[in-house]
């Protein structure tokens, strides 16, 4: 198996200070594959190619979509002989495109607890449609219902969700269904534009 998860965790703890540089996390994820794969061209070490695996899984994990990645992943898959659902079989790696609007938010946030929750099903809708629009980069939580597992830095609740907004996509992920989405808006040409 191609997954390491102490060699994962590690990625992406490099990656927590990286907006001193003044750099998205996803650019440097994706020059550092690029660098890697260009690198086991010129050495022919296989490392490299593990490594580049490893910053794949790494994207991955943070919310970005494999799409928005394909060619660099593409590459290294092909130098390695593999395809994209043999080293990545699981589906939460891959998301789905939804429009976004009032009843697809609602509906990805289903049955919403009256009384235990972080704000008023209304109210996330609005605040997820804005944050959106208005391409507010940031991380977002909502929850709904009662504490599932709490530790000191997180908490998990019968349904909790996050939104990852960027300036150039917004992806909300379902943690308890392990499902993601990306957003999409429709544009002036009448096309479908990731947010």
């Amino acid at each position: 198996m191609l997954y390491d998860e102490v060699e994962v965790a590690a990625i992406k703890l490099a990656l927590y200070n990286v907006d001193v540089f003044g750099e998205a996390e996803k650019g440097i994820l994706i020059k550092s594959i690029t660098w890697l794969k260009d690198f086991y061209d010129q050495s022919g070490d296989d490392i490299y190619l593990q490594k580049a695996i490893w910053h794949i899984y790494a994207y991955l994990e943070l919310g970005f979509p494999f799409e928005s990645g394909t060619e660099e992943f593409q590459a290294v898959l092909e130098r390695m002989g593999k395809e994209a659902e043999e080293v990545f079989p699981e589906s939460r790696y891959f998301y789905r495109k939804l429009k976004l609007n009032k009843t697809n938010v609602r509906n990805l946030l289903g049955k919403w607890n009256s009384r235990l929750q972080s704000m008023k099903v209304e109210e996330v809708v609005s605040d997820i449609i804005e944050k959106v629009q208005e391409k507010k980069e940031g991380e977002y939580v909502y929850h709904s219902g009662k504490v599932i597992k709490e530790t000191k830095e997180k908490t998990l609740w019968e349904h909790t969700f996050k939104l990852f907004v960027k300036q150039d996509e917004a992806v909300f992920y379902d943690i308890n269904k392990n499902k993601h989405y990306v957003l999409t808006e429709r544009r002036t040409d009448g096309k479908d534009s990731d947010c």
